[in-house]
């Protein structure tokens, strides 16, 4: 009886089993089991058993709570989002078999992060600050400071930058500032025009 060398013996095993693993293809909704293809469960289904030569693949729907939103093989379902009263959190839309719940933030706040664990409250853009972006269930306030000739008396979370009130002399320029709007009376004597936003003309 002729004795091959051990290593030529496991290669001769690692190279067939190769060979038959090449020789066996399952498509995008199966899996290769025990060297014979098995379907996978649908989505809102989890894997009850594999299947044999005589039986197919064997699923089970998902528990109340929970979901599988995807083709599986997984013994069980995945468990629905909870959404944290505590961290802000409310549910936009209630999970299904094939879906997770979806979270939000309640009115007011924003996520804090992009899985969007928790909230926080819109930031208010302070004295001499617009709001150049609103604030959104996913992002915060964007502000920015008021340009020459526009102030903002904060704080808001909506308050844009708004113009001074406008003179028509040269010499009756506005004393307002970044934080508060000009004082046309300090200039009624000169008798300029005064023009308000949105208003008439008056002389003083």
């Amino acid at each position: 009886m002729v004795t091959l060398p051990r290593q030529c013996v496991l290669w001769g095993c690692l190279l067939t089993a190769v060979h038959l693993g090449q020789c066996v293809t399952c498509s995008d909704k199966q899996y290769l089991f025990n060297g014979q293809c098995c379907d996978l469960c649908q989505p809102g289904r989890r894997l009850e058993s594999h299947c044999t030569a005589l039986a197919k693949t064997q699923c089970l729907l998902c528990d109340s709570g929970e979901f599988m939103s995807k083709w599986n093989k997984e013994p069980r379902c995945y468990q629905h989002t909870h959404c944290e009263p505590k961290e802000g959190l409310e549910v936009e839309k209630e999970g299904t078999a094939d879906t997770d719940t979806i979270c939000a933030c309640k009115e007011g706040q924003h996520c804090t992060s992009k899985e969007c664990e928790r909230c926080a409250q819109h930031t208010s853009c302070g004295p001499g600050f617009g709001v150049k972006q609103m604030a959104s269930r996913t992002a915060d306030t964007v502000c920015e400071p008021c340009p020459a000739g526009f102030f903002s008396s904060g704080p808001s979370a909506f308050e844009q930058c708004r113009p001074w009130t406008r003179f028509a002399a040269p010499d009756a320029s506005p004393t307002g500032h970044s934080h508060r709007d000009g004082h046309p009376h300090h200039h009624l004597h000169s008798g300029v025009f005064l023009y308000q936003k949105g208003g008439q003309g008056t002389k003083g």
